[in-house]
């Protein structure tokens, strides 16, 4: 898969950006982050993040398929929020100053690159096992419980697996069968 995949993918949505810096500003943000962590994140990913950072997708469902179940997935299909970026000033979509603001919390072999519904975060592997795949991270279980849950082997996966979920006209309300009491009827 390539970037021109990618590319054409996100060009299936209307986005709106959020903090617009130069190509230059977030490949200098790129590579300090890269060297302060000591590690090397994917060039695929890179590439996404100079275009689509601190972007989203204009649609209320924007889901994606998870590879794993978790707690906030009942339909296994979580929602999408906005994409994170580099070298953007506002710090509540930049990477390098979420990965700061989850340092206590979130595991250090995964970086924020999305919000998802509830305060959770989608993330990128960049340390071991992990390296370039995409979990959820749920931010409510820290402290040695489960808290990442595979989404996808590879980047690439996770953006291919994005829709749009269309709602339905009726509202599901949870109630599988009522029976009315006579006595009901007749008042």
């Amino acid at each position: 898969m390539s970037f021109q995949d990618i590319n054409n993918k996100m060009k299936q949505f209307e986005l709106k950006y959020y903090g617009e810096g130069s190509h230059k500003k977030s490949s200098e943000a790129i590579e300090k982050f890269e060297k302060d962590l000591g590690v090397a994140i994917d060039d695929l990913f890179k590439q996404f993040v100079l275009y689509y950072g601190g972007s989203n997708i204009l649609a209320d469902n924007v889901v994606f398929p998870v590879l794993e179940k978790n707690p906030w997935a009942d339909d296994n299909k979580p929602r999408l929020g906005i994409f994170y970026g580099f070298g953007l000033d506002e710090d509540d979509f930049n990477i390098a100053a979420l990965t700061d603001t989850y340092d206590d919390q979130m595991p250090d072999w995964i970086i924020p690159i999305a919000d998802a519904d509830g305060g959770n975060q989608i993330c990128l592997g960049i340390k071991g096992e992990g390296t370039g795949k995409v979990y959820f991270w749920d931010h409510e279980l820290t402290n040695g419980v489960k808290d990442t849950f595979l989404i996808a082997d590879t980047f690439e996966d996770f953006i291919q697996s994005l829709s749009v979920e269309e709602d339905s006209d009726e509202e599901d309300d949870g109630i599988l069968f009522m029976e009315l009491d006579d006595d009901l009827l007749n008042s």
